[in-house]
């Protein structure tokens, strides 16, 4: 199968996750739209990744902005998207609850579907959950998070909303579903659609979480593989899933996350 042809366009550019994907995909010479909240980051790693032959525009603005799918078509001006690497999102100590459900999720979402119509066919989305997803137990909670996303009925979630963490972790649950929503849609325009759920990663808002919470640190300690996860080894899954060996790939979430929740789900199992 041949190379999808457009641009593969990649928001939090300049973050611990988003650089590596750029760097990865400049080097094999695929024309990027690299975003980030702020210009002078993303065009210090454009001018890099330039120098290696590649096509890099940039997009620096608030990807909750409701218009900002509209800005990425027109800075993409006629080219087709070939991917998305949606790296860009908040964790529970960079903003207050609303904002943080509102980056990870609803962002997310207008993201998808606006950009959806200018993908070339055997394309793919790739945004990033959590496997704090998949910390949350509470079979009333879960089953709100899922109707939310498939009616947009606000009423089961609104009570986790005012607490950073909570609203992380459900904004997050919820992109998981939106993902096994969103596959008919973008199966239709013969393109996929799936999610990385991230462990610990060693980057500046990984460090800074478990800087704040004792809980996670324990956590960090007993992942099987007895390390944080890297930036690469993230961007190297999203490579993969908007490769055609991931050709059939679509509407699930993938972890990697050192095997951390498969462990925890195992103790829990053993209670």
């Amino acid at each position: 199968m041949n190379k999808v042809p457009g641009t593969v366009v990649i928001t939090g550019a300049a973050g611990g996750m988003g650089n590596p994907a750029a760097i990865r995909f400049a080097a094999k010479g695929r024309s990027l739209l690299l975003c980030d909240l702020r210009a002078e980051p993303v065009e210090a790693l454009a001018r890099v990744l330039r120098g290696t032959g590649a096509e890099i525009k940039t997009l620096a603005g608030d990807i909750a902005a409701p218009g900002f799918p509209e800005q990425i078509l027109e800075v993409l001006g006629d080219a087709p998207i070939a991917g998305l690497i949606h790296t860009a999102g908040l964790s529970p100590t960079m903003a207050d609850g609303p904002r943080i459900f509102d980056v990870n999720y609803y962002a997310t979402e207008r993201l998808a579907a606006g950009l959806l119509p200018r993908f070339s066919e055997g394309g793919c989305a790739v945004l990033i959950s959590s496997v704090s997803g998949y910390m949350l137990a509470d079979p009333a909670m879960l089953g709100a998070i899922r109707t939310f996303v498939a009616t947009g009925d606000r009423t089961g979630i609104e009570q986790f909303m005012a607490d950073p963490g909570m609203a992380y972790a459900v904004s997050k649950r919820a992109v998981m579903h939106l993902v096994e929503r969103e596959a008919t849609a973008f199966g239709a325009r013969g393109v996929r659609i799936a999610s990385i759920a991230p462990g610990f990663i060693d980057t500046s808002m990984g460090k800074a979480e478990a800087e704040s919470n004792a809980q996670m640190r324990a956590m960090i300690g007993m992942v099987p593989q007895r390390r944080m996860g890297h930036g690469d080894e993230i961007a190297s899954v999203a490579e993969f899933l908007l490769s055609p060996a991931a050709s059939y790939i679509s509407g699930c979430d993938i972890r990697v996350d050192g095997g951390i929740v498969g462990l925890l789900g195992m103790r829990s199992a053993g209670q």
